[in-house]
């Protein structure tokens, strides 16, 4: 059986469960090019009856780290639009995912784990929603699917503080359901994958769609609402200065202007 391949993104099928690999190390940046791909995937696991659930994994170190500043930062018309548009086709899909996070999830590569269903933490994983800390809103719809998973208090406190979160604290808060050591994740996450796949399918994937409704509206919402912010506060001194800071490695000294 023929499954989805691309320089960036390889699949393999076995006992109904696909691994999604994601191999764009070391920073596993978020591009267009990538997202058009994973929804490729997204599209063919739907459709393929062999497959009942997905695991998504990244090669490297980290997880992801999010957009590419300097790919941003390289043309006029800076806006995530185009990755926004295709992140909410993977919201959308119908088959159950969870999500293997070996290393760091930063920024939109947070909003990548978030897509899943469920997350299994090794014990180097890193949590950081650290928009605030560059100087713009959130974005990646995290103003939604973080209320939706560890509730409006704690998702407030991670958005605004910009903290960095443990693999520890983030099952103990409910941002990760499971804790693997390193060279037991992909294991770990294929049993609960296992967990799924042996159910009746279309009863899982219905049930699924029930349960996901609320979130794939506030996710809609979420995309529209967080575009409007950043486009606005990618004008602003404060963003120039927090990515100045990024790249220079050193306390940003906003203004608020």
């Amino acid at each position: 059986m023929k499954t989805p391949s691309y320089p960036d993104v390889q699949v393999s099928l076995e006992e109904n469960i696909a691994t999604v690999e994601i191999s764009a190390a070391p920073m596993n940046f978020l591009s267009v090019p990538l997202l058009e791909h994973l929804v490729s995937v997204w599209q063919w696991a739907d459709k393929e009856p062999e497959c009942r659930v997905i695991i998504l994994c990244t090669t490297g170190k980290i997880f992801s780290a999010g957009a590419n500043f300097t790919d941003l930062m390289a043309g006029d018309d800076i806006s995530p639009a185009p990755l926004y548009k295709l992140a909410r086709h993977l919201f959308e899909g119908n088959t159950p995912v969870i999500a293997a996070i070996q290393g760091a999830a930063v920024g939109a590569g947070l909003g990548l784990a978030m897509i899943a269903d469920e997350r299994v933490a090794g014990p180097k994983a890193r949590f950081l929603a650290n928009f605030v800390q560059l100087g713009f809103h959130p974005g990646f719809a995290l103003t939604a699917s973080l209320p939706h998973v560890i509730g409006a208090q704690r998702a407030a406190a991670m958005l605004m503080s910009a903290r960095r979160i443990s693999a520890s604290e983030a099952l103990e808060i409910g941002l990760v359901d499971e804790c693997a050591e390193e060279d037991e994740l992909l294991d770990t996450t294929r049993a609960r994958a296992q967990a799924i796949a042996r159910n009746a399918p279309v009863a899982v994937q219905d049930v699924r769609r029930t349960l996901r409704k609320p979130l794939v509206a506030a996710v809609a919402s979420a995309f529209e609402h967080e575009l409007k912010m950043q486009l606005e506060h990618f004008r602003t001194k404060d963003f120039g200065e927090g990515v100045s800071a990024l790249f220079d490695k050193r306390e940003p000294q906003f203004t608020g202007s």
